[in-house]
């Protein structure tokens, strides 16, 4: 407790909205548990506790308690502790209407993963931090950076004798503050007080100056990614309008009756490997404790995908090699595949643990459930938006508008959730930057169980993929064609969707001319961005309203997307979640909360790097850098 007692809490964070902590180590979780308890225990506390914890040594599994009669906070986390994979893990505890506490875990050195955070953070805990010589290459030099991550007041506990952290701390601009009280535990306290403070970058981590009566945003769009949006915008305590023009939740392409979920494995952990490993984590920790409670059909029991170009001992050197556990991929020869699937696989493969499907109307659904047992949520159905516009009264609401011109909702922030439908939306408005999005049409198949067809027990991918059998049939496809608009079911893409099923071993050869009886499918369209990672972020500028530099000025750079202006200002803005394609299972849960982060200000549930690759205005930088090297 005296790293609390240093940071002047539980006092400072009384009546407060949100409090984030950050810890450089963890060890078995105690300074954790106890600020977990003093939040618990204190009538005054923060609604919402952010408390971020990096460390590079973590248990594989934390111990259980068992002279409890109530489950302790300490089993509590080891109940819910990650497979730990590189990178940042989220962990919700103590959810209710108004209050949370949220674990940001990353795995990794302190070194490499701090100046990957985007947060605004309210008090450091480096009691933990070892001497320089102790440290991998003695490299301190992130601690020289916490200014970037320091809120105002912003306080730090240290050893007294840890002086590479003291001196990190000076030259961040914190300063010591009654240094002999502090003497006898051992830790100096430090307070944040800067000569000079920058302001926040266009796309960076704006602070949350909108008052609780003024947080309400406008989601468009009522598939997953809208009822994701929604649920992790309620989750923060804001009330949200959302906007459909079908009856019911998920009508398009998150209308499918059954979907997959999994990660990633390739030779260079790039940004796609590891957002789509975030992704897919992200929605096992959330969809599991659903599945159990029956709340949707699905498993996630494992996604097995197959590879015909790797062998066992090149698959055990790259797990190895990128730091993936066991307990997340591992691979499976042809034969111990063939046991796991239950079907004749023509392969080995990877066997995703934290892989599986769903129903993913099933999911927007409970997704929108939970989002009204946290905040005030109206889901406005058949409405379809027209326009956009900004209010020409009082601090400037965003309003939409029908066909006929007339206001269907207005709020300070708006976000833009209606996949294919987002193209006509952005036309709308002129004041952002184009977003280039394609549509592509795919339509799936499936069958009765019958003879010669064989179920798998888990979900099977590869060229094409087979879900386990749901509501007696077997779901199985699907195609992909750009820019095709017919809506109709073709007899062309059944023979295709039955060929890679036949493939992967749970169908015969069949005649191409000649389709089984009972044979049905579905289509819909996905919306497609030009590098495959989904839009998440605050909408850009377009190029001719954005600041110009002025006679004697530099011109601006924008050569990040962080450093890009965007379509919002300090009473709201437009924002976008997108983009999803064939992944929008995997993508859900991590995109609603990435973009959620975006909105308020909260601390963001992955690495700077992975934000950026999400930006939408990645568009616009890239852009620029290919004009620079054309020129």
């Amino acid at each position: 407790m005296a790293a609390l007692a240093g940071a002047a809490l539980p006092a400072r964070w009384a009546h407060r909205d949100s409090f984030v902590i950050l810890e450089a180590g963890f060890g078995q979780g105690q300074c954790f548990l106890d600020t977990w308890a003093a939040w618990q225990a204190d009538p005054n506390r923060c609604q919402r506790l952010f408390y971020i914890a990096v460390a590079a040594q973590l248990p594989r599994q934390l111990p259980l308690i068992k002279d409890s009669e109530k489950p302790s906070l300490a089993d509590r986390l080891a109940q819910n502790w990650p497979v730990l994979t590189p990178g940042m893990h989220t962990l919700v505890f103590d959810e209710g209407p108004a209050s949370q506490v949220t674990l940001l875990l990353g795995v990794g050195e302190a070194a490499d993963l701090v100046p990957q955070l985007v947060a605004r953070v309210d008090a450091f805990l480096l009691e933990n931090v070892p001497p320089a010589p102790l440290v991998p290459n003695g490299d301190e030099g992130w601690l020289s950076r916490l200014a970037r991550l320091a809120a105002p007041g912003c306080t730090a506990v240290a050893r007294s004798e840890a002086a590479q952290v003291i001196a990190g701390l000076r030259q961040s601009g914190f300063r010591a503050e009654d240094t002999h009280a502090r003497s006898a535990t051992g830790s100096l306290t430090f307070r944040f007080a800067p000569h000079h403070t920058p302001p926040p970058l266009p796309g960076g981590l704006w602070p949350a100056v909108i008052g609780p009566t003024q947080r309400h945003a406008m989601v468009i769009g009522a598939g997953l990614a809208g009822c994701a949006a929604a649920w992790a915008l309620a989750r923060q305590g804001w009330r949200v309008t959302l906007i459909d023009e079908h009856a019911a939740p998920a009508q398009g392409a998150s209308g499918n009756p059954g979907g997959l979920f999994h990660s990633i494995v390739h030779g260079e952990d790039g940004l796609h490997a590891r957002a789509h490993r975030a992704a897919a984590m992200r929605t096992a920790a959330v969809t599991s404790p659903m599945l159990a409670q029956g709340r949707f059909e699905g498993a996630c029991q494992g996604l097995l995908r197959l590879d015909t170009q790797t062998d066992a001992a090149q698959a055990e050197s790259l797990a190895h090699r990128l730091g993936l556990p066991l307990e997340h991929v591992q691979w499976l020869d042809q034969a111990p595949a063939r046991a796991s699937a239950h079907i004749p696989v023509p392969s080995g493969g990877w066997l995703f643990h934290q892989g599986g499907w769903l129903d993913p109307a099933g999911y927007a659904q409970a997704l929108l459930a939970d989002a009204r047992a946290h905040a005030n949520v109206v889901f406005l159905a058949g409405q379809t938006v027209h326009q956009l516009q900004a209010a020409p009264h009082g601090q400037k609401p965003w309003q939409a508008l029908d066909t006929q011109g007339k206001l269907i909702a207005e709020a300070r922030v708006i976000v833009l959730a209606s996949a294919v439908d987002t193209l006509n939306l952005l036309k709308a408005l002129p004041q952002a930057a184009p977003l280039p999005l394609s549509l592509v049409r795919g339509q799936i198949s499936s069958l009765p169980l019958q003879e010669g067809i064989l179920a798998p027990a888990i979900p099977v991918a590869g060229a094409g993929y087979v879900l386990p059998l749901h509501g007696g049939r077997l779901l199985f496809g699907a195609t992909s064609d750009l820019d095709d608009l017919d809506p109709g079911l073709r007899a062309a893409d059944h023979a295709h969707n039955l060929e890679q099923a036949a493939q992967l071993g749970c169908l015969p050869m069949l005649d191409k001319n000649a389709l089984p009886k009972y044979l049905q499918g579905r289509v819909a369209w996905r919306a497609v961005t030009p590098d495959r990672l989904p839009y998440v972020g605050a909408l850009p500028l377009n190029p001719a309203d954005r600041p110009q530099a002025t006679a004697g000025q530099k011109a601006p750079r924008l050569d990040q997307p962080r450093l890009i202006p965007r379509l919002r200002d300090e009473h709201g803005g437009v924002y976008v979640i997108t983009g999803f394609g064939s992944r929008g299972i995997t993508w859900t849960a991590l995109a609603g909360e990435l973009l959620a982060s975006w909105v308020t200000g909260s601390p963001c549930p992955v690495e700077a790097a992975l934000r950026d690759a999400l930006d939408p205005a990645r568009i616009v930088t890239r852009a620029k850098a290919k004009a620079q090297t054309s020129g």
